[in-house]
């Protein structure tokens, strides 16, 4: 299991619904070098990745006898909109990303769920000899994490009283050695 790049996935899967308004709109993760694109586009990056408590493990092994441990992380991405439909685009992503059923149900899908949302910060930046329009949102999303660990399983404990002689199974129709 890879849980950074499933994280990943998550985001830019409830991201690109979001930003279903522009669909050709290139989304990309910040930070993978490459050269920056000639139309409009949003960058993802991901801040912060951070445990929130401990784990919750049940007491329980699932059919396939594995244990299930589920994390709970907090994950603050920052989502950036640059080009000249930078305006449009972050706005309307910033309406839908906590009010649109179809995001919701994305994040439900991908185990986020929205806790915080930032304003939407204007943030122009200079390239060459002209300005390029750029908008900023923050996100903080609560991320589980559910891993399945192989454990051994006790079918039947076997009690032998030293007294008596007497032996005892749990459960009792358990077949013994």
């Amino acid at each position: 299991m890879t849980i950074y790049s499933n994280l990943e996935t998550a985001v830019r899967n409830v991201c690109l619904v979001a930003n279903n308004n522009y669909p050709n709109m290139l989304m990309n993760f910040s930070h993978q070098g490459g050269s920056e694109p000639v139309t409009s586009y949003a960058s993802i990056n991901i801040l912060d990745m951070q445990q929130m408590g401990h784990h919750s493990t049940p007491a329980l092994t699932n059919q396939l006898k594995q244990l299930d441990i589920r994390v709970a992380y907090e994950v603050m991405v920052q989502i950036s909109f640059f080009g000249t439909d930078a305006g449009d685009a972050s706005h309307l992503f910033t309406n839908a990303v906590n009010n649109n059923p179809l995001v919701l149900e994305a994040m439900q899908q991908n185990n986020l769920g929205l806790m915080r949302k930032s304003t939407l910060r204007r943030n122009p930046q200079k390239r060459d000899s002209q300005w390029v329009d750029s908008f900023n949102i923050d996100l903080t999303f609560s991320y589980i994490i559910n891993t399945a660990q192989l454990v051994d399983v006790v079918e039947a404990v076997i009690i032998q009283d030293e007294y008596s002689g007497d032996v005892f199974t749990v459960p009792p129709d358990a077949v013994t050695p």
